[in-house]
């Protein structure tokens, strides 16, 4: 695992965490830029997002009784609707779901390789075990301007459940 050299100190980081704009628009899509959904399958659960596509607002924006999206299922939803995030729990894993970590620990030990974490449209938490990927998202949420934005280690992530809830 590749750490970052940040203020002098080689540091091994669990996240990111950083403020989205509180309207419509294509954040998923944004936030996964520098990687490749498709790659990976994706549990998503505790949503409530909205679509809209052409001015109007449509319905959910995640396909309704469905806890699991094979990563082209994702990038079609995330790449062809506007959305509006209240809540939204999304894991990934590079083979078939097979967990559903709820702390930080129980996610270093799985198989599931990122989960994002959308809580009252704004508040964005991003865990990655891959410290390549989790600068990429850094540097692109960076770009992206996203408010407030800063890496979680062990000494200031507060979080003590992987749940929006």
């Amino acid at each position: 695992m590749t750490s970052y050299i940040i203020g002098g100190d080689e540091t091994l980081f669990r996240g990111i965490s950083f403020e989205l704009p509180n309207d419509y628009g294509s954040y998923l899509k944004d936030i996964f830029q520098p990687i490749n959904i498709q790659d990976f399958e994706w549990h998503i659960d505790n949503v409530e997002a909205f679509a809209s596509r052409n001015g109007s607002h449509t319905n959910e924006l995640f396909p309704l009784n469905r806890e699991q999206l094979t990563g082209s299922e994702l990038k079609e939803v995330i790449e062809t609707e506007q959305a509006y995030v209240i809540f939204a729990e999304l894991r990934s894993f590079q083979g078939p779901v097979t967990s559903h970590p709820e702390t930080y620990e129980e996610f270093a030990e799985s198989d599931c390789q990122l989960v994002l974490l959308i809580v009252d449209t704004i508040y964005t938490t991003i865990y990655c075990k891959d410290q390549q990927m989790l600068h990429a998202l850094y540097e692109n949420a960076r770009s992206f301007g996203f408010h407030d934005l800063e890496y979680l280690n062990e000494q200031n992530d507060s979080r003590t459940r992987l749940s929006v809830w």
